[in-house]
């Protein structure tokens, strides 16, 4: 869906499975659903997502960073709107800073920071950002810059 903002924004419950013994989602999730977020971003914005990219285009868009801060923790009676904004985009990668918050409210959850290049899947190199995509890259990017928080 697209937030107010216009950027992308990813929204899913937390589940009864999500958690550990503490009652509070398990750490390990957060980074499964920023990855969830951003391939929903591609399916949005860029019009594929990561299946269809590897095998009709024959290229992968594995991630070389990620980090992340945990501000607040979330239970099942929480649902989550992840924010994605793509920050920066280079020659063959794209920076994108992401941002949870519970949909009741409005409490950040987390902050990331992920980046992913286009490789080539026959040599496994990096490879320019296709030309395919460049145009929602770009307006991606600026849309991003113009926004000051969410």
């Amino acid at each position: 869906m697209t937030g107010t903002n216009g950027l992308f924004v990813h929204r899913r419950r937390v589940a009864w499975w999500d958690t550990d013994a503490a009652n509070i989602a398990y750490t390990a999730r957060f980074p499964q659903w920023c990855m969830e977020a951003i391939e929903e971003w591609f399916l949005d914005r860029l019009g594929i997502d990561w299946y269809r990219l590897n095998h009709d285009m024959n290229m992968g868009s594995p991630f070389v960073h990620m980090s992340m801060d945990m501000r607040s923790s979330v239970t099942p009676r929480d649902a989550l709107d992840t924010t994605v904004a793509l920050k920066q985009a280079g020659r063959s990668s794209l920076a994108f800073e992401l941002v949870g918050r519970t949909v009741a409210d409005r409490r950040v959850s987390f902050e990331g920071r992920y980046v992913c290049v286009f490789v080539d899947r026959d040599t496994g190199k990096a490879r320019d950002i296709p030309e395919c995509f460049r145009a929602a890259v770009a307006r991606e990017v600026a849309l991003a810059a113009g926004v000051r928080g969410d």
